[in-house]
């Protein structure tokens, strides 16, 4: 088996979950704090709010976009399955874009020629480290969620990834540059979307009739 990348791991992370085993805080604690306005602050957003993968980020960014049953979402044709899987959780349909054959990114022009009528919004990965023109597909007027999963602390033009987008969505996969083993988070600048976004994550509320998700990361 040839290895794809491999997560650096050492004597502090071992420390730092011992730490957080001893404190007895599980969820909901000064660790998952930290790091969520670390990944806001490398992605220069305002706000991130942690969950349990990249996936179920994706997902509640579609819901916190207000993405429903009958709209298009533009993916690319070459990134993880992930995507397809989350915009059809909404009961939208994935509207499948090809991607520049020299960087692999969504390419902004074949998206202009094809974007059907229904097309709500546009998931762009920033594919092994190198950034996506997010401008360009801006500029059709509909939403953007940048995926930082492979890129995450990358700039390009004095933007760092994550930050043009409405939103952006990062995973802390085993594999990815900032590894938890599971994880994920979404970050933006808009304060009522972070809420609602914040408002289906926490699924315990007292209020029945809104549908939420158990999407909760963990403080280890």
């Amino acid at each position: 088996m040839v290895p794809h990348s491999r997560p650096t791991l050492g004597e502090e992370e071992t420390d730092a979950v011992a730490s957080v085993v001893r404190s007895g805080q599980l969820v909901d604690g000064p660790e998952t704090a930290a790091f969520e306005r670390a990944v806001a602050d490398v992605t220069n957003t305002e706000w991130g709010i942690s969950c349990t993968s990249g996936t179920s980020a994706l997902h509640l960014a579609l819901l916190g976009l207000g993405i429903k049953a009958g709209d298009y979402v533009a993916v690319p044709s070459y990134v993880c399955v992930a995507l397809v899987h989350a915009v059809r959780y909404v009961g939208a349909q994935p509207f499948i874009v090809d991607v520049d054959p020299e960087t692999y990114n969504m390419d902004p022009d074949a998206l202009k020629l094809s974007a059907p009528a229904g097309l709500r919004a546009a998931i762009v990965p920033h594919m092994f480290g190198l950034p996506a023109t997010v401008a360009d597909v801006m500029s059709l007027g509909v939403p953007v969620i940048e995926d930082c999963a492979l890129a995450i602390g990358a700039s390009t033009h004095g933007h760092f990834v994550g930050s043009q987008g409405e939103l952006a969505i990062c995973s802390f996969y085993a594999t990815k540059m900032l590894a938890t083993g599971e994880g994920g988070m979404v970050v933006g600048h808009d304060a009522a979307v972070g809420e609602r976004i914040r408002d289906l994550r926490d699924y315990d509320q007292p209020d029945g009739h809104t549908i939420r998700y158990n999407y909760k990361m963990t403080e280890i």
